[in-house]
């Protein structure tokens, strides 16, 4: 038997009949428009999600928090699932934060591998800026990749945590951000070669740098650059460092153009945390960011950084640039290599 599409006027239908009231479901409900930014740092790669986590809080600093909110809700909400619930009632609770085009069948195929075990829960990493437009604070639609680490539990009792990048975009509607599609769900699983070169092996055991499974995937996966993973390890010996995303989670193209990202070519990754504080709390211009990126810049691999406001490292149309977008992470790409995938 076949079902009929689900669309967001079938779920607003669907909400109305729910017993799940949405709005006081903490990380589930709705955008808050009075959500303060928090001071702290996100959960480590490393933390267990909590069954009740807290709402994702903005960090202090960012410039569009109640955009980072409402993306962090989304995901939230998409993690969170109790034994015996459909994908489809998951979705249902995050009617609110849905815009009037949003394909929810669409995105409950590219939601799949969430929803991989009978329940789950999740915890917001870190939520990182991948496109504004127009660009400026001022912007109406919207990419973020949003960190999750999430724990799946079978049916037998038997958990297992992942950490995965979600591409999600959002528009304005009325002066309020909402969800327009789920672009990916952050892959699947590959298995670590035997083979890997000593190098990039290094890296990927490397206690100061902290990599989202997606990324591991890629690099499993030959979709990477050495010279990526390369310019990666010279930054982390500065200090301690969070990648967000290198390939897989990624927008394809630069936000709102036709230009292929060096991160859909393996040649680009973005640290949102360095030296254990928010790059997005502490800018660039001095303490941890300010040398990892130094460094970082300084390796010949290095074709191009990326950086906050303020912490361009040699004038504009150069190697370096800053803008909104980068406000709340480095960006470091090096030169065309072949790499899989």
């Amino acid at each position: 038997m076949t079902s009929s599409p689900l669309d967001r006027r079938s779920l607003l239908r669907l909400a109305a009949l729910s017993v799940v009231a949405a709005g006081c479901r903490g990380p589930s409900g709705p955008v808050d428009p009075t959500a303060s930014a928090s001071a702290g740092p996100a959960s480590p790669y490393s933390s267990r999600p909590s069954p009740t986590p807290a709402r994702y809080a903005p960090l202090a600093g960012e410039m569009l928090p109640h955009l980072k909110q409402t993306a962090a809700d989304f995901v939230q909400t998409m993690v969170t699932r109790s034994p015996g619930q459909r994908p489809e009632d998951v979705l249902r609770v995050a009617t609110s934060l849905l815009a009037p085009e949003f394909q929810a069948d669409a995105a409950l195929r590219v939601a799949a591998p969430l929803f991989a075990e009978q329940s789950s829960a999740g915890q917001i990493v870190f939520p990182q800026l991948s496109g504004l437009s127009p660009l400026g604070p001022d912007a109406t639609s919207a990419g973020v990749m949003v960190v999750v680490r999430q724990r799946l539990t079978s049916k037998n009792g038997r958990s297992k945590d992942v950490v995965r990048v979600l591409d999600v975009r959002l528009r304005v509607e009325q002066g309020v951000w909402r969800v327009v599609a789920l672009v990916t769900a952050g892959g699947g699983p590959v298995d670590r070669p035997r083979d890997l070169a000593p190098g990039i092996a290094a890296v990927l055991d490397d206690p100061r740098i902290e990599l989202p499974d997606t990324c591991r995937w890629d690099v499993h996966a030959g979709r990477v650059s050495p010279d990526l993973i390369a310019v990666l390890a010279t930054a982390a010996k500065v200090a301690p460092v969070a990648v967000t995303v290198m390939r897989t989670g990624h927008p394809q193209n630069v936000f709102g153009t036709a230009k292929l990202s060096n991160h859909s070519q393996g040649r680009a990754v973005d640290l949102w945390r360095v030296g254990g504080q928010p790059v997005v709390s502490t800018g660039a211009v001095t303490g941890s960011a300010h040398d990892a990126l130094l460094a970082a810049s300084s390796d010949p691999r290095t074709r191009q950084t990326g950086s906050p406001p303020g912490s361009d490292l040699d004038g504009p149309k150069t190697r370096s640039f800053t803008d909104l977008v980068h406000q709340d992470h480095l960006h470091l790409a090096v030169g065309a290599t072949t790499v899989g995938g």
